[in-house]
């Protein structure tokens, strides 16, 4: 049986699915360089119950916990490190990944999920292949080049991609890409919204 008098907090149960919210205030104050006190001011909560949740002494109610977020620019979800996720981690396996055959000597493997709301695109480009069509659809690209040389052409522009390289816009104006090299190339595309 616990002691009441005890001064050390009740062990968390790990199964709730969540990190605890003082432990997440600290790191996200200390990033920010801010104090207790600046906290409390910007979130209409007081320093003593703050130190309290950081300390893991006291919990804090849904409705505080999203003021307390918002002076992060988080909501509750990404201020507790998921967003309509789950607490137990997703596999994706490659070889249950959608495999599409966009043109010849180009692959693609799509990764969708309904809890991401974004999708991530590996693309596989033969030496001297390319897409045959321009893409354009709604949301925004973020595109990294992750072996070889690859053409991202946008808007009529080219832009060379050398491994490492990466490249974001928006994905209404027409884009494309190839490889003209004699080596492999490949990337990996974040879409955020869904096309695939």
């Amino acid at each position: 049986m616990a002691d009441p008098d005890s001064s050390t907090p009740p062990a968390r149960d790990p199964e709730l699915g969540f990190p605890p919210p003082g432990e997440v205030l600290h790191r996200l104050r200390t990033q920010r360089g801010m104090s207790l006190r600046q906290v409390a001011a910007e979130c209409g909560l007081s320093v003593s119950f703050l130190a309290g949740l950081e300390r893991g002494e006291t919990d804090i109610a849904l409705e505080r916990l999203g003021r307390l977020a918002k002076v992060f620019d988080h909501d509750v979800g990404s201020f507790l490190g998921f967003s309509r996720g789950r607490a137990t981690p997703s596999l994706f396996p490659r070889e249950k990944q959608e495999t599409l055959n966009r043109a010849p000597g180009v692959v693609y493997r799509v990764l969708r999920s309904p809890e991401l709301g974004y999708q991530v695109v590996t693309g596989d480009f033969a030496p001297h292949s390319g897409l045959t069509e321009d893409l354009q659809h709604e949301g925004s690209d973020l595109i990294m080049a992750t072996r070889g040389t690859l053409v991202a052409r946008y808007n009529g522009r080219d832009h060379e991609l050398r491994a490492g390289d990466c490249i974001q816009w928006s994905a209404g104006h027409p884009h494309t890409f190839r490889n003209d090299t004699d080596e492999p190339a490949q990337m990996v595309a974040v879409l955020f919204s869904s096309l695939y």
